[in-house]
């Protein structure tokens, strides 16, 4: 009778795998998340404001090689306490950039342990990392659901790999599923076996490959392994490949 391989399992476990992904995508935005509301609240807690000076104003037009929109901008210099005179470019509003003129005052704040670390007065984007967190939450989220019914079915195999009685199951049934890995649809297939107990016990393969779906049909024999203390926690194996 064939065992089980619990490497053999993960590695054709796609739903486990695209869900790690999403969930390891997830945490990475909730990581810099954290950290860019962090950079925030120091930001708000240490910055000094200050009257600039517009010297310039300018634009980049919305083009097709990389910048989607036309960004307006100003260049202003200011004098933080105790260091030389700073000159900095930010985007403003197109409201606003019609409405400064060069010479016009621009209230700023900066940082004093680095005075080049600036913003606009009163435009702190503190919606920047809550939508990142919840972004980062949303696809944890997705990537758990996805992974879930993989990652119990490897604990399962693992389980039954070392404590699982061996048993001949049947096929039922054999199916196309709605789930499509790489645009193939996968199959499943329902089997019934009899326990320790001789009671008759039924369950489902995991999802199968169309080329393996395809050598089984019902009535055919095959190979189950079982939880003695729950029987219909099963299993398919297959075929026996002595």
């Amino acid at each position: 009778m064939p065992g089980l391989s619990v490497f053999t399992t993960l590695r054709r476990s796609f739903l486990l795998w695209f869900g790690t992904i999403f969930l390891g995508v997830g945490l990475m935005a909730m990581y810099f998340a954290m950290d860019l509301w962090r950079t925030h609240q120091h930001f708000e807690q240490e910055a000094v404001s200050v009257q600039a000076t517009i010297l310039s104003k300018s634009l980049e037009k919305a083009s097709r090689e990389g910048n989607p929109r036309t960004r307006y901008l100003v260049t202003y210099r200011f004098a933080p306490t105790g260091n030389p005179e700073i000159d900095k470019t930010s985007e403003v509003s197109v409201d606003e950039w019609e409405r400064l003129d060069e010479g016009s005052p621009l209230p700023v704040r900066y940082l004093p342990s680095d005075p080049t670390t600036t913003q606009l007065d009163g435009r702190g984007e503190w919606w920047e990392p809550l939508m990142l967190g919840g972004f980062g939450v949303l696809f944890s989220l997705i990537g758990i659901v996805i992974a879930w019914s993989d990652l119990r079915h490897v604990l399962l195999v693992r389980r039954l790999s070392q404590q699982g009685l061996p048993a001949e199951g049947t096929i039922r049934n054999v199916w196309a599923t709605g789930t499509r890995i790489n645009r193939v649809t996968q199959w499943k297939l329902s089997y019934e076996f009899r326990d320790h107990m001789g009671r008759i016990q039924q369950g489902e393969s995991h999802l199968l490959s169309p080329d393996e779906a395809a050598t089984w049909k019902p009535g055919d024999k095959g190979f189950v392994r079982f939880d003695r203390s729950r029987p219909h926690e099963s299993v398919w194996i297959g075929r026996s490949q002595s």
